[in-house]
């Protein structure tokens, strides 16, 4: 007797209207000066959204130079000691070296992300520019930048962070980036850039990072693809409740009904019948 699977790909992109806010803190807290390039602090809980690890791409050393807070060394050079002035700095973004973390809504649910706020630190000979960019336009520009407390640093050029005065190298709280992006239910990568040092040795640190936004449930079902020949109905396509129809119009025995996602993952099975309902 003939068995056919049936595997249908839903893409779900209906909404909620009870999104719930979160706020994500990366805190390092487990950082050491022998942890490796991937933070091994636990990464922040949210329903819904799996919070990936920051990692450090493209630095020299191996190995955080502090405790608590991802701190590397070798960032592009171009700025020059005791020199305050923006102008003068002649280093760019090397966009082979950053930090990097990865968030990922997970089936059925849909990310919305406000906005970032994160400290940043410098050593003696560190960097003087910084900046964040993320991977929906393949990390080509630089995001809204703004300032919201403190004096030290300031918004120049193209939304680069700027560290107004060489002699102040302590923890700077205050540096945020405006996202306000659309609902979305593919990951989403950040990537954070340090640049105008003063020496090879000079370190760009960040802590405290903290993601502001929201996870709604998805309750609807925009798109329906699936691969079937003239045995079956499926309808109503598209859904609009969430619930499909499978209809077997002959004689063939189904063994079993496969749901996957987008990313081909099993979500649903169901047993055989004439006439399923999912």
């Amino acid at each position: 007797m003939i068995k056919h699977l049936l595997s249908l790909s839903l893409v779900l992109v209906g909404l909620s209207s009870n999104a719930q806010t979160f706020s994500a803190t990366y805190d390092f807290a487990a950082t050491t000066t022998i942890s490796g390039t991937t933070d091994p602090s636990t990464t922040p809980s949210v329903t819904g959204l799996t919070c990936g690890s920051f990692m450090a791409v493209g630095t020299p050393s191996s190995n955080p130079t502090a405790t608590g807070r991802f701190s590397f060394v070798g960032w592009p050079n171009g700025a020059t000691t005791t020199v305050d002035t923006y102008s003068t700095m002649t280093g760019a973004i090397n966009t082979n070296e950053y930090y990097e973390v990865t968030l990922a809504p997970q089936f059925g649910y849909t990310l919305t992300l406000d906005s970032i706020k994160f400290t940043a630190q410098r050593s003696g000979t560190g960097i003087r520019s910084y900046a964040v960019r993320t991977g929906v336009d393949g990390f080509t520009n630089n995001l809204p930048a703004a300032v919201v407390s403190g004096t030290n640093l300031s918004v120049m050029g193209m939304n680069e962070f700027f560290w107004n005065s060489d002699a102040v190298t302590s923890a700077q709280n205050g540096s945020k980036i405006n996202l306000m992006g659309a609902p979305t239910t593919s990951s989403v990568s950040f990537r954070f850039y340090g640049w105008n040092s003063e020496a090879g040795t000079g370190t760009f640190s960040i802590d405290n990072v903290v993601f502001f936004g929201s996870m709604s449930i998805v309750t609807g079902v925009a798109n329906l693809t699936y691969d079937l020949n003239s045995n079956f109905n499926v309808y109503p396509v598209p859904s609009h409740n969430g619930v499909v129809f499978i209809e077997n119009k002959n004689a063939i025995e189904v063994s079993k009904i496969e749901v996957l996602d987008i990313l081909g993952n099993v979500v649903l099975t169901n047993a055989n019948s004439n006439e399923s309902k999912i």
